[in-house]
């Protein structure tokens, strides 16, 4: 027998290539591509992007696969994590700035006076700086309003949506603008995140902190009704001061700071329960979960809700639910158990509720619901059942389309309290009990919503000179209700209600949004109504301002929308 000489490569492969000189053909012609994508790569992308610390990511991190092809050298290629998404196409990453390009963050897109225009990459361009797309909500099926967006049925964008697009645009931007450091808005810190000359930033008495949960909530709901989530990978770029801000970052820090503050019994305010916060925060974290049904907020989102269906209160008649006043049901019980009150008295404080906040508490259990987290029946029953006894009826029986802040028998009087001088809208509790009765029970038969929206369109937005006739949360609330009764996608819909309303209220909002170019207002509401005078000022203002704006979208409609051919 001939001496045994063992495995030897060189031999190994001199035979191949006798025998199969395809098959080392084909071998090192993969070697070659591979040798040169990961070339390309480097080349074009440089490293991987530092990932951001904290709990979610938002960028795609990359993970190394190790190819051996004997006897050549091993090679590394980066391959993301969405593999399918990444390797659908060869463009560059949108989230890394080319260095070599001279961009003029101050300048818009398409601007001819700019020095560069950002082209659409991958069809993911930044917001501001290139047509962008903003992704479905999942709470809505409808769609956000980025360019090239469709809804279910294949239709283009309504022109109101494009017309309204970039006042949602230059509202986010203004937003990301005074977004403090930790992620909570605020109206006291305005000035300390761009200084400003406006005298809307400097009120008669300095904005309290009390309500920086229900801000803070509002304007991340501003940005979670346009698509966005912590997930969003879109650049917003803000023109006035030449900076990108990550939208996803952005959403991000804003539900980070509001889970960190949330207390153990799933309230959101310190010290003691207010239920508006309660109610905004509680629409903010469920609908963060509705986009993007990320499991670190789910536990927040059903705590928050846990927390406000133990908060209604209880029906006078003894059985069932009832609506919600700006103290919790617990703290109530709470004090006349230490107090040591009469039956009488604790049952007065007990049954107390308002429509304003059992509106904003039914529109909470709804995004929840929406989001598929465990809301019950009998709460949002309980809502319905205030909202008839507010409801005013005629001497037929009938719904007179008012409906009352207490009670019926303050149906169309005004809710007095701080700054009177502005003009009060009766329709404005009307409005609420529409969408109470619209998002509870889903009734376009429901005998309340007509003569309701015709008390509505008798008192349109309009600016007066004095500037006394805005009411930001009127506006807010009959949008969202004539959209449903009577928008493009309302099954009843008669053309008589949304189109004038619509019209006035794009022309007053699209009007009174600040344009000051390279200044702190550009994109906000700086004009105050009675609601934000003294409390949430511009930035109450323009995050209910870009809700209103995106009412287009924000929602289906609750009746099953309108039959198409």
């Amino acid at each position: 027998m001939g001496e045994s000489r063992g495995f030897r490569p060189f031999d190994f492969v001199a035979r191949a290539a006798r025998n199969s000189p395809w098959v080392l053909i084909a071998a090192a012609a993969h070697v070659l591509v591979l040798a040169g994508a990961a070339i390309f790569y480097t080349a074009h992308h440089g490293p991987p992007p530092r990932e951001e610390a904290g709990t979610f990511r938002i960028a795609p991190s990359a993970v190394v696969e190790q190819v051996e092809v004997p006897p050549v050298p091993e090679v590394r290629i980066p391959i993301p994590r969405n593999v399918e998404a990444e390797l659908s196409t060869l463009a560059p990453d949108p989230y890394l700035v080319d260095q070599n390009v001279v961009e003029d963050l101050s300048q818009e897109a398409g601007d001819p006076d700019a020095d560069s225009d950002v082209s659409d990459v991958g069809g993911s361009s930044p917001i501001g700086a290139g047509e962008g797309g903003i992704r479905r909500p999942r709470v809505s099926t409808r769609g956000g309003p980025g360019y090239g967006d469709r809804n279910p049925q294949g239709v283009k964008r309504r022109i109101e949506t494009v017309k309204t697009y970039e006042a949602v645009l230059q509202g986010l931007r203004w937003l990301a603008r005074h977004q403090n450091a930790d992620g909570s808005w605020s109206p006291a810190t305005l000035n300390e995140n761009c200084p400003c000359d406006d005298p809307a930033y400097n009120p008669k008495r300095p904005y309290g902190r009390l309500y920086d949960t229900g801000l803070t909530s509002l304007a991340l709901l501003a940005f979670l009704g346009a698509g966005f989530s912590h997930e969003s990978k879109l650049d917003l770029v803000d023109t006035t001061t030449a900076r990108r801000h990550k939208i996803g970052t952005i959403v991000k820090k804003g539900l980070q700071w509001l889970v960190a503050r949330q207390n153990p019994d799933g309230s959101f305010t310190p010290d003691r329960a207010f239920l508006y916060n309660e109610a905004l925060a509680a629409m903010a974290v469920s609908e963060a979960y509705g986009l993007t049904q990320a499991r670190p907020w789910r536990e927040p989102a059903q705590r928050s809700l846990d927390f406000l269906q133990r908060a209604q209160r209880p029906s006078p008649t003894g059985v069932g639910l009832w609506g919600w006043r700006y103290a919790s049901r617990m703290d109530i019980e709470q004090f006349h158990r230490g107090a040591g009150s009469q039956d009488a008295e604790q049952s007065k404080d007990l049954y107390d509720a308002d429509t304003s906040v059992t509106g904003w508490a039914v529109m909470a259990l709804k995004s929840g619901q929406l989001s598929g987290l465990r809301v019950s029946p009998d709460a949002l029953a309980g809502g319905l059942a205030f909202a008839n006894h507010v409801t005013q009826l005629g001497a037929d029986g009938r719904p007179t389309g008012l409906a009352g802040y207490l009670d019926a028998q303050g149906a169309g009087a005004k809710v007095t309290g701080p700054n009177d001088q502005f003009v009060y809208h009766p329709a404005s509790m009307a409005a609420l009990g529409m969408c109470i009765r619209i998002f509870g029970n889903h009734d376009p038969e429901d005998p309340f919503l007509k003569p309701a929206a015709e008390q509505i369109v008798k008192d349109l937005p309009a600016v007066s000179k004095d500037g006394l006739s805005l009411d930001y949360y009127y506006w807010y609330y009959a949008s969202l209700a004539l959209n449903q009764v009577d928008g493009p996608d309302a099954p009843k819909r008669s053309g008589r209600y949304w189109p004038a309303w619509n019209k006035a209220m794009v022309d007053a909002l699209l009007g009174l949004q600040s344009q000051e170019k390279r200044s702190c207002t550009s994109g906000g509401w700086m004009a105050p109504d009675r609601w934000s005078l003294d409390h949430g000022g511009p930035l109450y203002a323009t995050a209910l301002n870009v809700l209103t704006l995106e009412v287009y979208y924000r929602y289906e409609n609750a009746f099953g929308g309108a039959k198409r051919n």
